[in-house]
Parts: C-alpha cells; structure tokens; sequence
C-alpha cells in the first residue's frame, strides 16, 4: 500500500503542476491567436482547460473501472464547485465574489452547467438494456448539448446587456480580453513556438500523469477498503482539481474576478462529455451502471451551483467572515451532502 501511496501522491503533484502550466500556455496561446474569439477556440479550450479529468476518466475507462469513471466525473462537480469558497475567502474589500464577478452571463453559465449535469442524473436511471450502439443515450444528448449550450453562452457574451454588472462591482477582464499570464516572466518576450511546445510538453505530462493517478488511486481504493466511486468522487477528484484551484486563486488575487467564475463553469460543463468517450471505450452504457451515491453526488453537485445561480440573481453584497453568503451555503450544503454520502456507504 505504501508503494501504492508514494505513486498517487507523486502522480498528484505531477498532475498539479503540469495541469496549471497547461492552463497557463493555453491562455498564452488563446492571447496570441485569438482561438478564445471563435466557437471553436472555445471547444479547444474547454478540452485542454480539463485534460486531466479527461486522462483519468479514459484510462478508468480503458480498463473497465465503471464506478471510477462515474466518481471522478460527477464527484469533480462538487468538489470544483467547493472551490469557488476558496476563491471568496481570498477576495479583498468588502463585497463578495459573486457580487464582484456577478452579471447574467454568470447566471446562464451556471444554468448551463446544471443543465448538463441534470441530463447525467437522468442519465443514470435508462437502463443498460435500453442503450443505443451500446451507448446511454443522454450521453449522446450530453455531447450535443455542450455544443449548443457553449454556442448560446458565446453569443451571450457579446451582448452588453447581459454583461452589466453594479455600479461597485469589479468583474476584472472582459471575455475578449488577454489574461494578465501572457505579460508574466514566464512568457514575456517568449516565441509561439516556445509557448507551444511546452504546451505539448505539459499535455503529455497530464494525461501520463492523470494515467498513473488513476491506476494508483483505484489500487489504493482496493488496499484500504474503500468504495472506488466514493474515493474517485472526492479523494480522486480533489487531486485532479488542483490546477484549477491554483489558476482560480491567481485569478481573484489579479481582480480577474468573472474569470475565477467562468473557468470552473466551463470545467464543469465540460466534465459530462468524456460519458460519450468512456461509453465507446467500455463497450456499455457507463451512466446506466451508476449507483445511489453517483445520484446523490450528481444532486450535491446541481445544489452548489443553485446557490451560486441565485446568487448572481439577486446580487447578495454582504460578506460574514470573509464569505458571501452563497459561499457559506455552499459549505452546509457540501458538508450535509458529504454526511449523507458516508451514511449510504456504511
């Protein structure tokens, strides 16, 4: 178990840090070419944005492990979710994150990715018998609906309406505009072409990675007793959700507050289109094998969203020790969910 344990821990760092490098030339790249401007840079940079859910959720799916692929999936959801508390708490002044970052884009971001994460829960109860080409046919429904929601959200994006926000508001950089990393040491004065091979260097190195973390992290599942999708929904998830908290707490510490937002409503969109790649790899209808507690995880998930989504609505300005009042909903309903789910396990 120990060598069990040293793999996953440095499978774990490797992810974190080629994830936030990923994260980083992609937004160097997207600066450069301008990829973010057009329907389909958006697409590239949700995939690359989430290479290493996807590493995991193929690899789990390449050898079988259902229950994993389902965990890491939708257990990501929340726990990505969870880190917007995180973000909060490190704004400065006096009104919270969602009041700063607040607009209707937000809002159909959010519903977009609660959408999206219904139609998995749904998805869960089709019956493997009723499967088409030995696929769940929401995860079909899923993957043309990302394409249809993402297109929706881009168009919202350039109406100025939709993008208004109160008058002490401080959302940080518009959706067209380049991130503060392309003027960092790291990229300043850099060719393309330098940018681009560690761009490549850093997606080899995630889906390795995200290979080893994987078969690691169901073996330890194994060697400890524990439930594979309950330790891919949150030990799993948590790992691979890293990357995302490192390039989310740059954003808020920069004042790229609508950014901070964004970046997590986009992975979590994102994360129910590898339901389409697993179903070819397994063979089987993987949403149709999920369990009570996938379900439970699945509805903790849309909660946490909610509250952000009603957030954003009705613009709650007070902050009660450094959080918004959606960000503490947040923890009670995240903690509530966490207790229920260990109880149906037990």
């Amino acid at each position: 178990m120990i060598y069990q344990l040293i793999i996953f821990i440095i499978s774990g760092a490797f992810v974190w840090l080629a994830g936030t490098t990923l994260t980083k030339t992609t937004d160097s790249l997207d600066c450069r070419f301008k990829i973010g401007e057009a329907f389909g840079g958006l697409i590239l940079l949700g995939i690359t944005g989430n290479l290493t859910d996807i590493a995991v959720a193929i690899s789990a799916a390449w050898r079988g492990h259902i229950p994993v692929v389902i965990g890491n999936l939708i257990g990501g959801i929340a726990i990505q979710t969870l880190l917007i508390v995180i973000f909060d708490f490190a704004v400065r002044g006096k009104r919270p994150l969602s009041y700063l970052a607040g607009s209707m884009t937000l809002f159909f971001e959010t519903v977009f990715a609660i959408a999206l994460v219904v139609m998995a829960l749904v998805g869960t109860y089709i019956p493997a018998k009723d499967s088409i080409w030995h696929m769940n046919p929401f995860s079909i429904l899923i993957l043309a609906a990302w394409f249809v929601g993402l297109y929706l959200v881009d168009k919202a994006h350039k109406i100025r309406r939709f993008n208004e926000v109160e008058n002490d508001a401080d959302p940080g950089r518009s959706h067209d505009e380049c991130r503060t990393t392309e003027n960092s040491a790291f990229y300043s004065g850099k060719k393309t072409f330098y940018v681009i091979k560690v761009f490549v260097l850093a997606s080899a190195v995630t889906l390795v990675a995200g290979y080893f973390l994987e078969e690691s992290g169901a073996a330890l599942a194994e060697s400890l007793g524990l439930n594979a999708g309950i330790f891919a929904a949150t030990i799993l998830a948590l790992v691979t959700s890293l990357p995302e908290l490192s390039t989310g707490l740059e954003a808020v510490l920069i004042g790229d507050n609508h950014l901070a937002f964004s970046d997590i409503w986009g992975g979590n969109a994102f994360m129910m289109v590898p339901f389409f790649a697993a179903d070819l790899l397994v063979g089987k209808p993987v949403l149709s094998y999920a369990q009570n507690s996938d379900r439970l995880v699945a509805f903790l998930g849309v909660a946490m969203m909610a509250a952000y989504a009603a957030a954003f609505l009705a613009r709650w300005h007070k902050r009660y020790f450094r959080l918004g009042l959606d960000s503490i909903l947040e923890i009670l309903i995240f903690a509530g969910g966490m207790a229920v789910l260990f109880g149906i396990v037990k």
